[in-house]
């Protein structure tokens, strides 16, 4: 029995570690703050946008410093709306866009291989006419800021040979479109971490590290 109890509490160990040690993570990565002191009092508007599990950044498509339409193409998109302001980047596991466009789609295979697995990414660009969300953050940023933050998400892009995008074969709505990722999707490399991982790129203030969306808002708060 003693040697019973004893395999027992190994076990036991052996599963309570892992994710004791990423809680512990999750809660200092969260906390700690990256460019804590840099301004919002830039000229160009940005917005992080979240629906409580997952963030996405809003960019105005056209600006001095990229129109994002010469690379986004306008024919991309299922239809043509002429009205839109916006694009709205967001990242993931490519399997989990592709299957489970509402979370009751959800199964347990496409949500272990997820956050178990190094799994393929795709970006998720929304066409936007205005920005309507519960949770908001607006962003005055710098040119450079910008710039970074265009140089991040481009450098996640999958380009052909010739420099062009080619999109994949499925859609939520009319107004998106999703492009494989260069990235790999993992438990230490989710969607909040990827958003999180361009502010701290672009030199706005962000989480020394985080796999959720309420750190990201936290610092902003």
């Amino acid at each position: 029995m003693k040697l019973l109890a004893k395999y027992f509490r190994k076990v036991v160990m052996i599963l309570l570690l892992p994710p004791l040690i990423y809680g512990i993570l999750v809660i200092f990565g969260g906390i700690i703050p990256v460019n804590k002191n840099s301004a919002r009092t830039g000229s160009v508007s940005i917005y992080l946008v979240q629906n409580g599990s997952h963030t996405d950044i809003v960019v105005p498509i056209a600006s001095k410093t990229i129109n994002w339409e010469n690379i986004i193409l306008p024919e991309h998109f299922p239809s043509e709306v002429k009205n839109a302001r916006y694009y709205s980047f967001g990242w993931g596991d490519r399997e989990f866009y592709r299957t489970t466009p509402y979370w009751e789609d959800l199964t347990f295979k496409t949500a272990f291989s997820a956050l178990f697995l190094n799994t393929p990414s795709a970006v998720h660009i929304r066409r936007l006419e205005n920005i309507d969300s519960e949770k908001i953050i607006s962003l005055n940023i710098k040119k450079e800021e910008y710039r970074k933050l265009s140089e991040y998400i481009l450098k996640h892009l999958e380009f052909q040979k010739d420099r062009k995008l080619v999109p994949l074969d499925f859609n939520y709505s009319d107004n998106d479109v999703f492009y494989d990722s260069r990235s790999t999707f993992h438990a230490f490399r989710t969607c909040n971490s990827w958003v999180n991982s361009a502010l701290k790129y672009s030199g706005l203030r962000s989480c020394l590290w985080t796999p959720f969306a309420w750190p990201i808002f936290w610092q902003y708060s």
